[in-house]
């Protein structure tokens, strides 16, 4: 009995187990928000619940679109995307991938290196910006909460750990520090920096594989306010990475494409700490930006430049002309290209300010020793400053408040001068005419610039308004040479426009194909019969009859000698004349008795006929770019007109034409301006011994990608026609109606279609 009831009730375990599994409800998205920040742009995705990790890959046709996967998520209801980024992120779109799973995309302006990150209950992503020779200070006083100290930790040994399909870096480390990361192009790195860590060595580790060249590691600063280690990952490709901190050691590993935030370590890393950034400060990190003054950022950038040229070390005897050659390469043919330009933009760090009548001079004070600059006023600088600003770069605040009281400023090295703005627009003159004046009294250079790619009258008329007073442009048209007189300084400015200017123009190679189907039907059919019948003695069958004792019955109603439709029967004729309208084949019959008496003539005609045809047309042409191409190919009709006693002949173009201008976008498409024309000589309708022309063009403007094909036309015409000739009346008979009725019926069908294929030449 007890076995019964142990039996029983393991039973009723399983089956509420059972049900506790089938009715688990799976965890939900809460939100999803993009947080745009200076090195890296984070996307979070908060749940109900602890998420699980996400996997997160770059879709092979389309690279520049991140696909993160979440599995055994509910994907019937999900959230609009919060996004405050517009500079790496073009846009964003959550889908259901499933009944449980949920597929984030993020199409990217560019493929840049990402980590993926979960902490409680959210996860997501952080893109990790390329700086391309931005002017950009480096956050390091706000890594940290104000008044924490960072302990200094000594990198003991920095190793490759290969013992795994993913390249992972050990560091050992005594403790836990703090982690900036950011990437650079030409090459592309990854640069990891360690605050309040010590490194005296200068190490390189070569790996080769995986996409990663090699990395280095040295002491990038020794102070202020804190030493900071740097290491330099030489990538060939951009891939993922994440950072995690161990007991006593920090991994620095790249999984693959697709992969999840625990695949990146081994078992032996229990409880893996994501550090980054953000989550190492607890907030968004702010920091001055490309307004940095001048001299600032020359110094900024010379300091940088040293300590990288210390990491370089172990490098440069390797490879010497690498760096030359990857910095020196030709930008893509429709990029941008700035020649001459000052572009200012507000991205200093973010500060309040709240004042009420406050001294000018104090308030800008303040701002200047907020961004560390010495302040020098003008005499003539006084007023008082009103202010509420929240959150404002502390550039532009100081913008707003000078520009308030009608001043300006001028930053010479670490000094900022302020005065009204008449006495810096009266030294501004003063300098421009101090600059006309040596332009005026300079010495003129001359140089012999020889053009491969353009014509040299054509750069001359463009050249023309950047030339200063005493310059002078001649060209020789027999070498193709621009000789330039100028002073020094304009003349670099006009070679550096002559070296844009004379570059190769791209060339497109246009095929195009014109296909034209016809299909043809026709049917005919048709009788003729007629009869003759006499009644006479002297034939010996009189009608027996007092009157008409002769009777002669004639049905060709055809008189003798008039030439008849269709078949001609022997009576001459016949009664009822429907012949097919044309036929090959005629099956005729001859009815008579003994005597002659009586006669019928039969004649049946038809006609059945099927045909397809198909006629293709592919010219094909090779042009520059923005350049009108023409091909021709088929025969000219002459057409002679009479004017005044005077003969003009004139030729009209019976021919396959192409004509196109091609023009390629920045995104590698190609826009056309086309026009085709497939004319033929119709020789079977003359008219005063011309022919017509039969037409067949297609004009039109249209992008193509390179490579692809589209369809730019196309004309379908059905021709469907019946005729039947007949006997009114008699044709209505039932089964010998078909006797005093002729049938024809003619079907056609012609279709044709143009298709267009532009090929950018590389």
């Amino acid at each position: 009995m007890k076995m019964k009831k142990l039996g029983f009730s393991l039973k009723l375990a399983l089956i509420s187990a059972v049900f506790l599994l089938a009715t688990e409800v799976p965890v939900a998205i809460n939100t999803v928000a993009i947080q745009s920040g200076l090195l890296q742009t984070k996307v979070i995705i908060q749940g109900t619940a602890p998420l699980p990790s996400p996997m997160a890959t770059y879709l092979k046709d389309n690279p520049r679109t991140l696909i993160v996967t979440l599995q055994g998520v509910d994907s019937s209801k999900l959230p609009p995307i919060i996004s405050t980024d517009d500079q790496l992120i073009n846009s964003a779109e959550i889908r259901p991938g499933g009944e449980k799973q949920v597929n984030l995309l993020i199409h990217l302006k560019e493929q840049v290196p990402f980590s993926i990150f979960r902490a409680g209950k959210e996860v997501g992503l952080e893109l990790t910006r390329i700086l391309r020779g931005e002017a950009i200070e480096l956050p390091e006083q706000n890594l940290l909460f104000p008044g924490t100290s960072v302990q200094e930790n000594y990198l003991e040994n920095v190793s490759w750990d290969l013992s795994t399909p993913i390249p992972r870096l050990r560091l050992q480390l005594p403790g836990e520090v703090s982690t900036r990361v950011f990437a650079l192009d030409k090459p592309l790195r990854l640069v990891v920096d360690l605050f309040g860590t010590r490194y005296p060595n200068l190490t390189t580790l070569p790996l080769n594989r995986d996409g990663i060249e090699k990395v280095r590691i040295a002491q990038f600063k020794e102070t202020s306010p804190w030493p900071i280690t740097r290491i330099v990952f030489d990538l060939k490709e951009v891939k993922p990475y994440s950072i995690v901190s161990g007991k006593n050691e920090l991994i620095i590993s790249f999984p693959s494409s697709s992969f999840s935030s625990e695949d990146a370590f081994s078992a032996e890393t229990s409880q893996p700490k994501l550090k980054s950034p953000a989550m190492a400060a607890g907030f968004e990190m702010k920091a001055l930006a490309t307004s940095t003054p001048p001299s600032e950022t020359k110094a900024m950038m010379e300091e940088t430049s040293q300590s990288s040229a210390v990491i370089d070390k172990a490098s440069a005897q390797e490879k010497p002309k690498e760096k030359v050659t990857q910095e020196t390469q030709v930008p893509k043919k429709f990029e941008p290209k700035v020649i001459a330009a000052v572009e200012e933009k507000y991205s200093g760090e973010l500060i309040t300010l709240r004042f009420k009548d406050a001294d000018l001079r104090d308030v800008i004070l303040y701002l200047g020793e907020f961004a560390g600059l010495n302040v020098i006023f003008d005499p003539d600088v006084r007023g008082t400053v009103t202010c509420d600003l929240r959150d404002v770069p502390w550039d532009q605040a100081l913008d707003l408040i000078l520009r308030n009281n009608k001043l300006g400023k001028v930053i010479e090295g670490n000094v900022l001068r302020v005065a009204p703005i008449s006495t810096l627009t009266r030294e501004d003159e003063e300098q421009r005419r101090l600059k006309e004046s040596k332009e005026l009294a300079g010495p003129i250079v001359v140089k012999t610039i020889t053009l491969s790619y353009s014509k040299a009258r054509d750069v001359q008329s463009l050249l023309m308004t950047k030339k200063s007073p005493r310059g002078e442009i001649i060209i020789d048209e027999r070498t193709n040479t621009l000789i330039i007189s100028d002073v020094k300084e304009n003349l670099d400015l006009l070679e550096k426009l002559i070296s844009v200017l004379d570059t190769p123009t791209p060339q497109v190679s246009i095929e195009a194909r014109i296909v034209e189907a016809t299909s043809t039907f026709i049917r005919n059919l048709g009788i003729q019969w007629g009869y003759r019948a006499v009644a006479d003695p002297f034939y010996g069958n009189p009608t027996s009859l007092e009157f008409p004792h002769k009777i002669l019955a004639d049905g060709s109603i055809i008189p003798q000698g008039i030439v008849t439709k269709g078949i001609g029967g022997p009576l001459g004729g016949y009664a009822v004349n429907l012949p097919a309208p044309a036929f090959t084949t005629a099956v005729s019959f001859s009815l008579a008795n003994v005597l002659d008496t009586f006669r019928l003539d039969l004649a049946l005609s038809a006609l059945e006929t099927s045909g397809e045809g198909r006629i293709i047309s592919c010219p094909k042409i090779t042009t520059q770019n923005n350049q009108a191409a023409e091909i021709i190919q088929g025969r000219q009709i002459p057409v002679q007109t009479v004017a005044n006693f005077t003969v003009t002949t004139r030729y009209v173009n019976a021919a396959l034409e192409l004509r196109a201008t091609p023009q390629i976008t920045a995104e590698g498409t190609i826009i056309m301006t086309l026009e085709i024309q497939n004319n033929a000589a119709d020789f079977a309708n003359l008219v005063a011994g011309i022919p017509p022309i039969t037409t067949q063009s297609a004009r039109t403007t249209v992008m193509v990608p390179d490579g692809g094909t589209t369809v730019i036309g196309g004309i379908y015409r059905s021709e469907d026609s019946i005729t039947r000739e007949r006997v009114p009346f008699l044709n209505q008979i039932p089964i010998l109606g078909k006797l005093f009725r002729s049938f024809a019926r003619t079907k056609e069908n012609r279709e044709l279609l143009i298709f267009i294929t532009p090929r950018i030449i590389k």
